[in-house]
């Protein structure tokens, strides 16, 4: 048996639960953030709120745990994986869906997983398979075709929105390694999630006072309020099971969260906000699903 084949065990059945639970959810904070933002929030400050808010849900639960965990030593892992999983993917995620709708900006979750794929073949930490590369493959086809112009999906002058939005499933493909490759010895879930969740915060309130735009973190109030409350609870229940997801699995299917996020979202874009999604958007996501079945597919 191979040394990497040591490293990337079975994936467990729970795995994929979680892995679609953490999907769902995760495409659920789109819609949260559209809310808020027209409410009056800018796209920073509500993300400064949503990581602050649920880094300190996840602390207070933890606390117990918190002595195991000296900051001297993990003070890097939890920059490194608020920088990469939380501050850059959700400012500019929140930047972008002002622009192109919470549906279509979903499906830029579903691209780390080929970027995720060749660092973690790069590092040694999998091997190369015909068959999950074709997977993955398939699936960043799928959600190309869902982002191509359409008459009732991405206009052309939305386009260098998208491409600024690529530095999502960049910066999420980096940290999908990162944190399997740092984790810090004797640590767990409980105890990582909120650490990320508060270095994410930690970022986004640097990235604001170098912008200028600190005075914009003030503590809403009203409807405002209570969808911010809400994106902070579900940002804690969120990421502690991404991290448990992480702990059972790989990066690699750790990765194919954005698959579960794109139908999600577009579904949700659908019912909430009322988007319409022409036959090609529909395509896409039946193409995206293929590959995943292809990804995980085992003999």
């Amino acid at each position: 048996m191979s040394v990497i084949a040591n490293i990337v065990p079975r994936t467990p059945p729970m795995a994929y639960l979680l892995l679609i639970a953490v999907g769902f959810m995760v495409a659920l904070m789109l819609p949260l953030a559209k809310v808020a933002i027209a409410g009056g929030m800018t796209p920073l400050s509500y993300a400064f709120w949503q990581a602050l808010g649920g880094g300190g849900l996840l602390w207070l639960w933890s606390g117990r745990s918190r002595g195991a965990l000296p900051l001297r030593t993990t003070g890097r892992y939890f920059l490194v994986s608020g920088l990469t999983a939380i501050a850059i993917p959700n400012i500019v995620a929140f930047l972008v869906l002002e622009r192109i709708g919470p549906g279509l900006t979903s499906t830029l979750y579903a691209m780390p997983s080929l970027m995720t794929y060749v660092l973690a073949v790069t590092v040694r930490i999998e091997g190369l398979r015909g068959l999950r590369v074709v997977g993955l493959g398939l699936g960043v086809l799928g959600c190309i075709r869902i982002m191509s112009p359409d008459s009732n999906g991405l206009s052309t002058e939305n386009l260098p929105w998208l491409l600024l939005g690529l530095l999502v499933p960049l910066s999420l493909a980096i940290g999908n390694v990162y944190r399997s490759v740092a984790w810090p010895a004797g640590a767990g879930a409980k105890q990582l999630a909120p650490g990320m969740l508060l270095g994410g915060a930690l970022v986004v309130a640097v990235v604001m006072l170098g912008t200028g735009t600190l005075a914009e973190v003030r503590v809403p109030s009203g409807d405002v309020g209570l969808v911010l409350l809400a994106q902070a609870v579900l940002s804690a229940v969120t990421y502690r099971a991404f991290f448990e997801l992480q702990r059972r699995s790989s990066p690699v299917f750790l990765s194919q969260i954005g698959f579960v996020v794109a139908p999600a979202g577009l579904l949700l874009g659908f019912l909430i906000f009322g988007e319409r999604y022409g036959l090609g958007v529909w395509l896409g996501v039946a193409v995206l699903m293929a590959g995943v079945l292809l990804a995980n597919w085992r003999k």
